[in-house]
């Protein structure tokens, strides 16, 4: 495609607020957070809708340069070629692209209002624990889930058949010594409100697994550790996790 072709297509999408995609060769000089120069290559040059403007390299995930939404986009016609020039005048971020030649250029309106749904989170898993409290101890019965008082959310909370209050705090990945001390502060709290002694508060700490530091300060503290994956999570690499329907 010719310069002069992408440039008359480019302004025509860009005014329709369409999502812009094209591929070129070009160079990049970025000033903001850092400084930053990337010499001459191939790239894919993405413009947003909301002005967000993302240049990729053709191997990796992460975008080698960007700009944030809300940015001032504008394409300028040089002597033997094009500059792309964001600004981000809230974050300081400019970024320079000098286009020598178009390989591609699609553009598009898009619409998409939706918002991404997380399957195997610490809600799901909370609520796996309540409709089955074995996974915990044949013993617990669990009373609330997400319960809330003025110190934050327990996801599960519940008693045992000794009559000791039961707080169990979820995690979907490795827990940390931060787990802990958060499971701590629960226990402490609820102690304190309930008004009784803090050795008829046991704290559950539940995750897929935890690292050997905070399981020693789990066992320091006189709480306990539960391994308790996530309902879906891994799904596609264990064939044998269960979803939360088939329990």
């Amino acid at each position: 495609m010719e310069l002069i072709d992408f440039k008359v297509k480019f302004e025509e999408a860009f005014a329709r607020n369409d999502s812009l995609v094209f591929f070129c060769s070009c160079e990049i000089a970025y000033s903001g957070r850092a400084e930053a120069y990337l010499a001459r290559g191939d790239r894919i040059i993405i413009v947003k809708s909301d002005n967000t403007l993302l240049v990729h390299q053709p191997e990796g995930g992460m975008p080698i340069n960007y700009i944030k939404p809300g940015s001032k986009i504008m394409l300028d016609e040089l002597e033997n070629h094009l500059v792309l020039k964001a600004q981000n005048m809230d974050s300081k971020d400019y970024l320079d692209i000098e286009i020598f030649r178009i390989h591609n250029f699609m553009s598009h309106k898009l619409e998409d209002g939706m918002k991404q749904e997380l399957a195997g989170n610490e809600k799901d898993m909370s609520d796996m624990i309540k409709e089955h409290p074995h996974l915990i101890s044949p013993d617990f019965q669990p009373l609330s889930r997400e319960e809330h008082t003025k110190f934050g959310f327990i996801d599960v909370f519940g008693h045992d058949k000794k009559g000791n209050l039961v707080i169990i705090e979820c995690k979907r990945y490795t827990a940390s010594l931060q787990c802990v001390t958060q499971l701590r502060r629960y226990v402490e709290k609820i102690s304190e409100l309930k008004g009784i002694d803090i050795k008829r508060v046991k704290g559950i700490l539940a995750s897929p697994s935890i690292s050997p530091n905070a399981l020693d300060m789990l066992k320091k503290w006189g709480f306990e550790w539960k391994q308790v994956n996530p309902p879906k999570r891994l799904e596609r690499y264990n064939k044998d996790q269960k979803n939360l329907s088939e329990w």
